[in-house]
């Protein structure tokens, strides 16, 4: 997982810190026998103090005091909440670079598992070429007999060649030998779990019957447990498109993205991709809507308009 720049739990530490020093401010932050006097009716005060001209003065004093002191209580409070929108802010960029840098279907390992299925799949196929093959030369009981013989053509070309050779034609098209079996791949992975002192990131995928991925989830945590959370539906299977050229083939599927932050506030975005890569995103989040465009299949979002709802 990146190394998220921020140290989250120092700054909430500091709103901690800035909230209690709030909650003292809010009784004018005096305490014990001060607090007492402070607090005390005229006459007790002029009991302890002895004299009326010293109860004034300290009476004074102390509601100047309290009052200075209680006028901070909101400026502290908001400087609190500040850390913590700080905080909220970096962990929620952190989390996009993170999730975006994840790649999904290659972080649970998808990729090279449907690389080991194609070469199984070829391999079975293959099989069953070359033993419908020896059938039908008659040479299927032979080659059981003799396991370690992959060629035909070396065989039939041997001064002992066995009777069926007569049946193979070398000028003709035959299969090859399929080799050993490789490794049969079990069910395909569709999640993944790191961890670490910078916290947690966890992805799912869903797939349809062919194995293609139809949603994508990721959460990453961190270790203060705020989550952020990125969920990507597409609209069906791939439906790829190979350009003229040397250009890399792109998918036109549309789909949304809901994403969910560490407040929980969540935004949607729905993109619609036309047959060019073209394409156009819209974005709302909290009571703002927000167009972006692009004009190919690797080229940047643009905002193209913004309004409130």
């Amino acid at each position: 997982m990146p190394d998220f720049s921020i140290d989250y739990s120092t700054l909430y530490n500091v709103q901690a810190q800035m909230k209690k020093l709030a909650e003292q401010a809010a009784s004018g932050g005096a305490t014990g026998a001060f607090k007492e006097l402070g607090d005390a009716n005229s006459g007790e005060r002029t009991a302890a103090l002895g004299t009326s001209g010293l109860s004034y003065e300290f009476n004074l004093f102390y509601h100047h005091s309290k009052s200075r002191t209680e006028s901070a209580k909101e400026g502290l409070e908001k400087l609190s909440e500040s850390f913590k929108a700080v905080s909220d802010i970096f962990f929620d960029a952190d989390a996009n670079i993170s999730s975006a840098a994840g790649l999904m279907g290659n972080s649970v390992g998808l990729s090279d598992w449907k690389s080991d299925k194609a070469a199984y799949d070829n391999w079975v196929a293959d099989k069953a070429e070359w033993d419908a093959y020896l059938e039908s030369i008659g040479a299927t009981e032979w080659f059981a007999q003799h396991p370690d013989e992959t060629s035909i053509r070396a065989v039939c070309h041997a001064d002992d060649a066995p009777p069926w050779c007569a049946n193979w034609n070398e000028d003709k098209p035959f299969p090859m030998h399929p080799g050993d079996a490789p490794e049969k791949p079990g069910p395909p992975p569709t999640s993944y779990h790191f961890e670490d002192e910078n916290g947690t990131i966890d992805v799912k995928i869903e797939l349809d019957k062919d194995d293609n991925v139809i949603k994508e989830t990721s959460t990453i945590t961190n270790p203060e447990g705020q989550t952020f959370t990125t969920e990507t539906v597409y609209n069906g299977p791939p439906q790829m498109i190979d350009p003229p050229g040397d250009a890399e083939p792109y998918d036109v599927r549309d789909y949304t993205i809901t994403t969910t932050s560490a407040d929980g506030t969540k935004s949607t975005a729905t993109v619609t991709i036309n047959e060019d890569g073209s394409g156009t995103m819209v974005t709302v989040d909290g009571e703002e809507k927000v167009t972006s465009t692009r004009s190919g299949p690797d080229a940047d979002w643009v905002e193209t308009g913004r309004e409130e709802l």
